[in-house]
């Protein structure tokens, strides 16, 4: 069945960006969404760490709003400031498994689910692994916060999450990128787009894409590249 894959993560910024342009790739086109969770930090690190490596925040924060409209919250500032900012880890592994056990009970929802984690991270200011943010979910979509935090603990489930991850690694193949989409379609992937896009720009990938399918196109589709933004705001 065609669908688009989605490969995006947790902590990354300008995924969290461009949740509203994928939203509504998803509304107009009406195919299924299979999205997979990567490991953009990893090693871990603590958001005091992460904040001496890239101490420009401010920065960061004008430019993802100047490139996608979308703010980082004073919400996530203050967290990154807070007493509780050696504690607090961005953990991409630990993300993944969280996102991958979550989507079990609502995977048509995958798509919204990422979000949902990143909302909680960017917007709201949350530690993700907190267990206020398993029952937020559970409150959110009527699931049991005991039948998530029993799956949690399950190595099966772990080790098929981690799994995924590195099923989207082999996928992505040298180019690693966050956010990446692509059309799927009798098992083969078509890149549309990778990094953060504008939404017009990636809609028209996406009828380029299908159509060059439809057609049975030989030459490849040139890839829309989006921009490659670091933490500390700096886009390429």
């Amino acid at each position: 069945m065609a669908h688009f894959l989605y490969i995006s993560d947790v902590f990354c910024p300008w995924c969290y960006g461009f949740s509203k342009n994928i939203a509504k790739i998803k509304q107009e086109f009406a195919l299924p969404f299979e999205v997979y969770a990567g490991a953009l930090v990893e090693p871990a690190v603590s958001l005091e760490n992460r904040l001496k490596n890239s101490p420009n925040v401010q920065a960061f924060i004008d430019k993802m709003y100047s490139v996608t409209g979308t703010r980082i919250s004073d919400s996530y500032v203050e967290m990154l400031y807070s007493d509780k900012a050696a504690s607090i880890v961005m953990d991409s592994r630990k993300a993944s498994h969280l996102f991958y056990v979550l989507k079990q009970f609502k995977p048509e929802n995958a798509l919204e689910i990422m979000e949902f984690l990143q909302k909680q991270f960017y917007d709201l200011g949350r530690d993700i692994f907190s267990p206020k943010i398993v029952h937020a979910f559970s409150e959110q979509y009527g699931v049991s916060s005991e039948a998530i935090f029993a799956m949690l603990k399950e190595e099966k489930i772990q080790a098929d999450a981690y799994d995924e991850t590195e099923k989207g690694f082999d996928i992505l193949g040298e180019i690693v990128l966050y956010p990446t989409l692509y059309y799927v379609e009798n098992g083969k992937h078509h890149f549309i787009s990778r990094g953060y896009v504008e939404y017009e720009a990636c809609r028209q990938a996406v009828v380029n894409t299908m159509q060059a399918v439809k057609n049975q196109q030989i030459e490849p589709l040139t890839v829309l590249m989006g921009k490659s933004c670091t933490l500390d705001g700096k886009c390429e």
